[in-house]
């Protein structure tokens, strides 16, 4: 992928041979503002790609010992880039390449170096202030300072709502229920509450939660159901709810979206008990940002544990 990279610079892509880093093992004393600036520049505009241990050429130029700082010349970087910049940059990646292994392959990267790719995304909390206390951006393939009128459009462009959920709480108390000719068991209801956290109003939202299947009982889902705006969709192993919101998102505010529910029983106690068998997957969609996905498991907290307790007890003999 290396070689194959246009070998030129532009307003997402930017060359810097090993000596813009370390000189042998020895960091160069003006990197930091060196790399702040071009953090700045592409955090400011529409994102690219800093490649470190490239000439101006685009080739490889033998690469950056891997171990330049303790734990790793990578976990270096990932510590020192969010600080380059004021406010903090959030969102950001760094890849290691390192000599490709094989009798086939003849790596112009130096055994114990690597090659590395600072990938930045456009950032919701521009405009971001390099070291020197300018402001950058990325001007006809180069690093430049802002203007007043950059600034100014930086602030006020629009950008994506950011919308996550940002906890699930247990919603009340579990409900034991002895009643069932196949043995005793327990409804349990939690609640999925969602945030806008960034600058914009969020006009649409809506959240999908993917529960598994054998955690989810006929009375679960028709509860489910009872929200408005929810429609279910089955997969193997798995059911997916999906709940719309009518109401805009305001920025700073949370809401309490979505209630969902889950019977513990005799059948399905071992997974109540794993960590992967309690596992609830959601994504976010609001308006047309791209949508926020995560994972919570729910295995560890109490009202699971209780309400596995209360079956596994009432399903002994003479319990």
């Amino acid at each position: 992928m290396l070689a194959a990279l246009e070998p030129s610079e532009h307003d997402f892509q930017e060359f810097k041979g090993s000596l813009y880093l370390a000189d042998g093992r020895i960091i160069v004393s003006g990197f930091a503002a060196a790399l702040s600036r071009q953090v700045s520049a592409f955090a400011n505009g529409a994102g690219g790609r800093l490649f470190l241990g490239l000439d101006d050429h685009g080739r490889i130029d033998g690469g950056l010992p891997t171990d330049l700082k303790g734990g790793g010349t990578r976990a270096w970087l990932e510590d020192v880039i969010p600080a380059s910049v004021d406010p903090a940059l959030r969102a950001f990646n760094v890849y290691e390449i390192q000599p490709a292994v094989g009798p086939r392959w003849r790596s112009l990267i130096l055994p114990g170096h690597a090659v590395y790719v600072i990938d930045i995304q456009p950032s919701e909390d521009a405009p971001h202030q390099a070291l020197d206390h300018r402001y950058y951006l990325r001007i006809a393939g180069k690093s430049r300072p802002m203007g007043h009128v950059h600034v100014q459009d930086v602030l006020q462009r629009t950008r994506h709502p950011k919308v996550s959920l940002t906890r699930i709480d247990p919603f009340g108390q579990a409900e034991p229920d002895e009643t069932d000719p196949r043995g005793p068991r327990t409804m349990l209801c939690f609640q999925a509450t969602i945030a806008n956290l960034g600058k914009n109003l969020a006009h649409h939202v809506g959240l999908e939660l993917t529960l598994p299947r054998p955690l989810v009982n006929s009375v679960c889902r028709m509860k489910m159901l009872e929200q408005p705006g929810t429609s279910l969709t089955q997969r193997a192993g798995e059911l997916v709810f999906f709940r719309y919101y009518p109401i805009p998102l305001f920025p700073g505010q949370d809401i309490s979206f979505q209630r969902f529910y889950l019977a513990a029983h005799q059948g399905n106690l071992g997974r109540f008990q794993s960590e992967a068998g309690t596992t609830v997957r959601w994504r976010i969609f609001a308006d047309d940002a791209p949508p926020r996905s995560g994972a919570v498991c729910l295995a560890k907290t109490s009202i699971v544990r209780h309400a596995s307790a209360w079956v596994r007890h009432r399903s002994r003999p003479g319990a």
